[in-house]
């Protein structure tokens, strides 16, 4: 099994249910996990394929399928899980052999006004 079907399998079996908002498309539904973030007891951001270092608290970690990418979309994209909204400030698709196999994104947690 490729790793890619590996990781599909995963999300599908464990993921979370996970509303995604882009700004100019329909909003779809994806099986994912959003964690909060923290490197405390983690390697560095690199080693993990995080788009860049965030070591502040407060911060949530996206982790997702390939085949829905987030990191591709235009600004402003939301994503929600269990009734919290996350606004996306980074992501990127992790590739393996020239083959993404998993979208990760930093998220923030949307405060209401």
């Amino acid at each position: 099994m490729k790793k890619s079907a590996y990781l599909k399998t995963m999300f599908q079996t464990y993921g979370n249910e996970i509303t995604v908002y882009p700004k100019y498309k329909k909003e779809y539904q994806v099986k994912g996990f959003i964690r909060p973030l923290s490197f405390q007891h983690l390697p560095s951001s690199n080693e993990l394929g995080i788009p860049f270092d965030h070591t502040d608290d407060g911060g949530y970690l996206y982790l997702g399928p390939a085949e829905y990418r987030i990191d591709r979309e235009l600004e402003e994209t939301k994503l929600e899980q269990d009734d919290v909204l996350y606004w996306v400030t980074k992501s990127r698709a992790v590739y393996l052999q020239n083959e993404p196999i998993y979208v990760c994104a930093v998220l923030q947690k949307v405060v209401a006004s």
